[in-house]
């Protein structure tokens, strides 16, 4: 569906979420971010050196070198070689080596137990599965085995299973401070977990892949999208206007019918998901795909069960995010490139 958009806003935040999903990918569970790994496993950029003892950074307890920090990138890299362009950035930089301070203090707060290596093990058994049934990538074709796609990404076997030992100790730390009782009153409190089944109209302000121009001007997609409002209220048929004038091709022959929860969506379009009256015809909803009409079909809250892990990912997110906010204490930072200063 067009209006989607799952994007990770910052490196911090796009960094946190593979810490989460790496500490259950031995799960059973089929991991699409290890699956992805699997199936580009020269990644998209080279992989940065790692042998640098330049200190990058100086914290209460300790100091984190350039070397230790390339690899925690490369790290991250690999599996969202999308982001290497983002996270390569000092101001990214800046970010993600407090993220790497506090899992190391958090590390060392956590009890050894063999559970965290056995997870651990179990991640490399499925991600390695994984990689033997994913398509022979390259200009050779050739299937490669696990410890050439790693040494390809700057990674050896012994660092990603420490990587993942530790994400599962970090993961554990905080989800024993998460309660079910915390977690139902969240729930009550949210309107973010709906299922809602609506129908739009598309009109996009988007460029058009042959012209490389906008298939319309702001101003011509917002009249064109009063003009199906118009006419929505004045009794045409939505599956008659979708097909005519929606520009999302994931459901304009489908009445404009569309299903899933605000957080799938464009932040705009999400909004007006859950706020807008059912059966009301929306004003035009801009978001940066275009202009939306929109009506609301149905909107029913998704049981508890059904989010809580959801629920917890969330809490979590932010406990760690306060973690570091609270609890890592920068001395100083020498992120090269980086122009900015640390406040302390």
């Amino acid at each position: 569906m067009r209006p989607m958009n799952k994007r990770l806003l910052t490196a911090l935040s796009a960094l946190l979420a593979v810490t989460l999903l790496v500490a259950g990918c031995g799960s059973g569970k089929e991991d699409k971010n290890a699956k992805d790994s699997a199936e580009t496993p020269a990644g998209q950029a080279e992989p940065l050196p790692t042998d640098s003892k330049k200190v990058v950074a100086e914290y209460e307890g300790g100091k984190v070198t350039e070397g230790e920090l390339n690899l925690y990138l490369n790290i991250f890299r690999f599996f969202q070689p999308q982001m290497a362009a983002l996270v390569n950035t000092p101001e990214a930089k800046r970010e993600i080596v407090k993220q790497y301070i506090a899992e190391k203090l958090i590390v060392d707060r956590v009890k050894d137990d063999d559970k965290y290596e056995k997870k651990a093990e179990e991640s490399l058994k499925q991600f390695e599965k994984q990689l033997k049934q994913a398509p022979a990538g390259g200009k050779d074709k050739k299937k490669k085995d696990m410890d050439t796609v790693l040494k390809e990404n700057g990674i050896t076997k012994s660092q990603l299973k420490t990587f993942l030992e530790n994400n599962n100790k970090v993961s554990a730390y905080f989800e024993n401070k998460v309660s079910e009782k915390s977690l139902k009153q969240a729930y009550e409190k949210s309107d973010d977990f709906y299922n809602i089944k609506l129908q739009h109209v598309l009109i996009s302000t988007q460029k058009d892949p042959e012209s490389n121009e906008p298939k319309h001007s702001e101003k011509e997609a917002k009249q064109l999208a009063e003009e199906v409002k118009k006419k929505l209220e004045g009794g045409e048929k939505f599956s008659k206007l979708a097909k005519k004038y929606s520009e999302d091709p994931g459901s304009k022959d489908k009445n404009g019918k569309v299903e899933g929860t605000p957080d799938q969506w464009a932040p705009a379009f999400g909004k007006a998901a859950k706020e807008l009256p059912l059966k009301k015809i929306s004003d035009p909803v801009k978001t940066e795909f275009g202009y939306h009409v929109i009506k609301v079909n149905e909107r029913k809250k998704q049981p508890f069960d059904k989010v809580k892990d959801q629920l917890k990912g969330q809490k979590v997110q932010e406990m760690y995010q306060d973690f570091i906010k609270e609890e890592v204490k920068i001395k100083k930072l020498n992120i090269p490139g980086d122009k900015g200063k640390e406040k302390k």
